[in-house]
Parts: structure tokens; C-alpha cells; sequence
């Protein structure tokens, strides 16, 4: 049930998630169908009224067919016009319950379908929040987007639309298959001779079909991680000045999609005509073949005039079921995608009634720590060292030494590949990790703020705390001058990212988003590393409020955050090779003295200039 389009698509895209892109589905997958029911639990009293309501629209379907030849055999042939007036009532009436009954069948099955999509997109959502971060590390976030807007909305449509009308067209013409049988058998099979011939051109229209719609999902799938890269880093193409190199690449990715749903469509447009020709064909043989029996008296007219009316129903459902055919084929194999993403596991997961983490005073041990991203390839190598509470530990190094990985398996990010890591004397595998990043502050190098208010996002660590205390922590790390400087102080809503402060504004509501959150431990990655000299002054004064009293990690890049801080652990690729004072790390003289006369002298002499 997979298919593959060798050449198209484009370098780049390739990621953990490529290959499945590049399925299509079967109309049925067993899997899919019993993963969706098992979410109905809460609509069953509306299934079944859409479950009878669909047996009233096929029930009025078969019996219309019926109704009218009898009307010829009983009033027509004989000119009883009176009878036939009422027995029109009586069909109107039919009519009318069947058409109360379809209505039911599609209100209904809409209702089911948006409400399991509703369930289904919370329930994939909060999945996605529970992944840890090697998974985000691994993929492309366009693709991932992809799958919850475009494999969603797929299944949303047919289960609110396509299924609907296609498994109650399915009733039907089995019903209406059936009454053609019962009716007259030489005729049924007469009328059923040009069917094979369909099914053989919808099969090779499907092999067709497979490649050109695995094109389309690829297609679609490059174009939104492209889209994805080029919005989040727009900000370096300006800088590079590629915004004519990426609009080329972009069109490309494009016309390629282009392309590829015009191929589809081009693909739609040929069973119709073919269905039409088969329609006729099989009408022209009842007329022939009907007639004969009508004339050698083996059937009534009316019989005929039913039979014909049951065989351009039979086409009807047909029609249907083929140009839903290619819907259902990619809803399920979007229903694979989404069902595979909501089956993978964490890397990071507890073990059963794994208790929460108690932190009491903040002491952390590392005992032979070592962790690796991929089998094989170590990241950090028997980190044996202990962070005693209060203090506050200065990481250096040179890029890819292993400072980010160091402070990630504090918060439980990553689980160690080897040794353990306990902090209060608690391994953090043996508890559980929601309850370990509750417990700690976290300032990253480029803090993310949200698109709601300024409250709203020092509130982000601590929910519950008043309005008062939110001023408080702003007020603690300076930050509140400022944000009363705001349109609308603390009810000021940001832009994306907090694209309307400056970047040291931006990393004083993180901090006081931390203070709020009064964590035991605190981990600051490079947090003053983007700030100018000025804003750097008022950062300082908060990380000295900040830092006091807890158990702190920071990843320094400021000369002033290492020489403050109690003890300085100095990683060379993934090992910890020197740990000390500043003082103590330069009578050393090793790789820290060399780090610090190449790099933090620079900057300090750079700001006594």
C-alpha cells in the first residue's frame, strides 16, 4: 500500500517523516476505521438515529422505482386517472420521508464527524506536548504541521462528507441490485454484463492514480516545510540577502505542486466519461433486451419501466463512490499518519506510578553520566561532579563541548545513556519528568514570549499567582519601569515572539517569569549572550537577584556571569576536563586560562574601552 514517485520532490526535505509522506492509502484501512470508531463512545444515540435515518432514504429509494412501474401496470395501462392522482399523493409522501430521512442521515453524520475531529485534533495536540525533545530534534516542523491541518481536515472532510454519502450510496445500490435481481435474472445479468469492464478500468485508473496523488501528498508535504523555514528564518535570508534565490527555489517547490494537482485533476476528469459509456451501454441492453421480454410477454411494461429506473440508479451510487474513491484513499492514509504520530512513544518516559519529584534543598549528582543523540556517538562521557545547594555553576566551553546537553539532562529533556543523575538523592528516571520542569526556572538565550499579554506570559510558570505578585517579580528584575511604559502596562499585548520589545526587554520578562515561578534550581542558557552593554548593566542586576539562594546552572557567555559565579566547569567535547574558581582555573593555566585571555579578556578590555 505504499508508492513511490522517484525524482520528484526536492533535496533537503528528507527527515524521519519523509517516507511516510509518500503513502497512499488504500480505501479501507482496517486500522484507521477501528482507531476512529473507538472514538464514538460519546455519539452513539446520534449514530443511531443517523443509522435510521439512512434505512428511511433507502427504503424510499428502493420503493420509488417500484411505485412507478406499478403505476403503469395498474392505473396508466387501464386510464384510471382518478387512482392515479392519489397513488402520486402517496408517492410525494414517499418521497418526502425519504428525503426527512436523508436529511437526518447527513445532519447527524456531520455532527458525529466534527465532533471526532474535535476530539481527535485535542488528543493529537496534546500528544505533541508530551514528546520530548530528541522527536523535535529529528523532525521538520512543516511536515508536522502538515499532518495536523491537512491529514486532519482529509479526514474531517469524509467523514462529514464523503463517508456520508458514500456508505449510504453503498446501501443502496446493493439494495437496488438486489430488487433487479428479484425482479428478473436474465435481465439483471444482461444489464450487469458491461460492470467487469468498468472494474478492469477503474483498476488500472487506480494504479494511475496511486502515483499521481503519492506526487500531490509529497508535494504538498515540501511545500509546507519550505514555507515553514523561509517564515521562521526570515530575518537570516534579508541578512544574506537571498530573497530572489529563495523566491526561485520556492517557485520551483511550487510549480512542482502545481503540477502534481493538475496531473490529479487531469486524472479525475477520465473515469467519469468512462462510467457514462458503461451507463449507457448496460441502459441500451435492458431497452433491447427488456423489450424482447415485454413483447414475449415474460415481463409487464411498468416491470420494465422499474427495472430501467433500478439501472440508472445503480450508476448513480457508482458515479459516487469513484469520485469519492480517491478522497477516502487519502484520508486514510492520512488517518495512518496522524495514528502513527499519536503512537510514538517519548524517548523520555516514566516508569508505572513513577512518583514527583521533591526538591527540597537543590543538590544535583552527576555519577558517570554519559549521553548519546545517536548509538555510538557520544555527546557528554562520565560526567562525575555534584552541584551543592545554592550554588551557582558557570559552564564553558567551546561550541559543540557539551554545555546545552549538560543543563538538558538536568531538566530532563534527554535520559542519561549511562550512569545517573539525581538530584535530592532522586534518580530522574525513577520520577516523573513534568513534575522536574515545574520544579525549575528556565532562561534560554532567546527567551520565547507568546502572542498574549505581558501578564499573561510572566504568569506562564505559575498560573495561579495575583496580579500583585506578577508586579512583585517584575519589579525584582527590573522590569517594571518599563512595561509601565507600555500602551497598556502589563495588559499590553505582544507581537509573535515579543517582536515589540527590544531584546533585553524581552529577557527581563523571562526573568521575571522565572522569579514568579520561585524554582529551586535555575538554568540559564546563555541568557545575556544577545543583549547590548546597556541592557546587559540591568540583567546583571536581575541575575544577582535571581541567582541568590538557588541551586543555579548557567551557560555563560558574559565575563561577569563566569568570575560571580562559585565554581566554573570548563567542557571540551563532552568531557569535563577542569572545574574551580575563576582565580583557581587561571593558576591552572589550562584550557580555561586560554579560553578566557582568547575570548572574556577581549570583552573585558573592550568594555573598560
Amino acid at each position: 500500500m505504499t508508492s513511490r514517485t522517484p525524482g520528484r520532490g526536492h533535496a533537503g526535505t528528507t527527515n524521519a517523516f519523509l517516507d511516510d509522506e509518500e503513502q497512499y492509502g488504500s480505501v479501507y484501512e482496517h486500522s484507521v476505521v477501528s482507531r476512529l470508531f473507538s472514538y464514538l463512545g460519546p455519539f452513539k444515540v446520534r449514530a443511531v438515529w443517523a443509522l435510521l435515518g439512512t434505512l428511511v432514504f433507502m427504503g424510499s429509494s428502493v420503493a420509488l422505482p417500484r411505485m412507478v412501474g406499478h403505476s403503469f401496470d395498474t392505473y396508466i395501462s387501464i386510464g384510471d386517472w382518478d387512482g392515479l392522482v392519489v397513488y402520486c399523493l402517496i408517492f410525494f409522501g414517499v418521497a418526502i420521508v425519504g428525503a426527512l430521512g436523508n436529511r437526518i442521515q447527513m445532519l447527524e453524520m456531520a455532527r458525529i464527524g466534527q465532533g471526532l475531529i474535535l476530539i481527535l485534533r485535542a488528543e493529537l495536540f496534546r500528544h505533541l506536548q508530551t514528546l520530548s525533545m530528541s522527536f523535535w530534534d529529528r523532525s521538520q516542523i512543516g511536515r508536522i504541521m502538515s499532518r495536523v491541518t491537512n491529514d486532519v481536515q482529509q479526514i474531517q472532510e469524509v467523514m462529514t462528507q464523503g463517508l456520508v454519502g458514500t456508505i449510504s450510496q453503498l446501501f443502496i445500490l446493493v439494495a437496488m441490485v438486489f430488487m433487479m435481481f428479484r425482479m428478473d435474472l436474465i435481465l439483471a445479468l444482461g444489464a450487469m454484463a458491461p460492470i467487469p469492464i468498468l472494474l478492469l478500468a477503474v483498476a488500472v485508473w487506480q494504479g494511475r492514480a496511486r502515483e499521481t496523488f503519492v506526487w500531490v501528498r509529497t508535494a504538498i508535504a515540501v511545500v509546507n516545510g519550505t514555507l515553514n523555514e523561509n517564515l521562521s528564518g526570515a530575518r537570516t535570508i534579508q541578512s544574506h540577502r537571498r530573497e530572489s534565490l529563495n523566491m526561485g527555489n520556492f517557485d520551483e517547490i511550487n510549480k512542482d505542486h502545481l503540477n502534481a494537482n493538475i496531473a490529479a485533476a487531469r486524472l479525475s476528469g477520465v473515469m467519469m466519461p468512462v462510467v457514462e459509456i458503461q451507463s449507457a451501454l448496460s441502459l441500451a441492453i435492458i431497452i433491447v433486451l427488456g423489450g424482447l421480454r415485454v413483447n414475449s410477454g415474460d415481463m409487464s411494461m411498468g416491470e420494465l419501466v422499474a427495472f430501467f429506473l433500478y439501472a440508472q440508479r445503480i450508476f448513480e451510487p457508482l458515479r459516487m463512490i469513484i469520485m469519492q474513491y480517491t478522497e477516502l484513499q487519502r484520508a486514510m492514509a492520512g488517518g495512518v499518519r496522524i495514528f502513527e504520530l499519536m503512537d510514538t512513544q517519548s524517548d523520555v518516559v516514566d516508569q508505572i506510578d513513577a512518583p514527583p519529584i521533591l526538591i527540597t534543598k537543590g543538590q544535583i549528582e552527576f555519577d558517570q553520566v554519559s549521553l548519546e543523540y545517536l548509538p555510538g556517538v557520544s555527546v557528554l562521557k562520565d560526567i562525575d561532579v555534584s552541584i551543592h545547594p545554592g550554588e551557582t555553576v558557570a559552564l564553558v566551553g567551546a561550541t559543540g563541548a557539551g554545555k546545552t546537553s549538560f543543563v538538558n539532562l538536568i531538566s530532563r529533556m534527554y535520559d542519561v545513556t549511562k550512569g545517573s543523575l539525581r538530584i535530592d538523592g532522586q534518580d530522574l528516571r525513577e520520577v516523573q519528568q513534568r513534575t522536574i520542569v515545574q520544579s525549575m526556572g528556565v532562561v534560554l538565550q532567546d527567551p520565547f514570549l507568546f502572542s498574549s499579554t505581558v501578564k499573561e506570559n510572566i504568569l506562564f510558570g505559575r498560573p495561579g499567582a495575583t496580579e500583585d505578585q506578577v508586579k512583585q517579580a517584575a519589579k525584582t528584575v527590573g522590569a517594571h519601569g518599563f512595561i509601565m511604559k507600555l500602551p497598556y502596562g502589563y495588559e499590553t499585548l505582544l507581537e509573535e515572539r515579543g517582536g515589540n520589545l527590544s531584546i533585553g526587554q524581552r529577557q527581563l520578562v523571562s526573568f521575571a517569569r522565572a522569579v514568579l515561578a520561585d524554582p529551586m534550581i535555575l538554568i540559564l542558557d546563555e541568557a545575556t549572550a544577545n543583549v547590548d552593554t546597556l541592557a546587559e548593566a540591568a540583567i546583571q542586576r536581575a541575575l544577582r537577584v535571581l541567582l541568590q539562594g538557588r541551586t543555579s546552572i548557567v551557560i555563560a557567555h558574559r565575563l561577569s556571569t563566569i568570575r560571580e559565579a562559585d565554581r566554573i566547569f570548563v567542557l571540551d567535547h563532552g568531557i569535563l576536563v577542569e572545574q574551580g574558581s575563576h582565580r583557581e582555573l587561571m593558576l591552572l593555566d589550562g584550557i580555561y586560562a586560554r579560553l578566557y585571555l582568547m575570548t572574556y579578556k577581549s570583552h573585558e578590555d573592550s568594555l573598560i574601552a
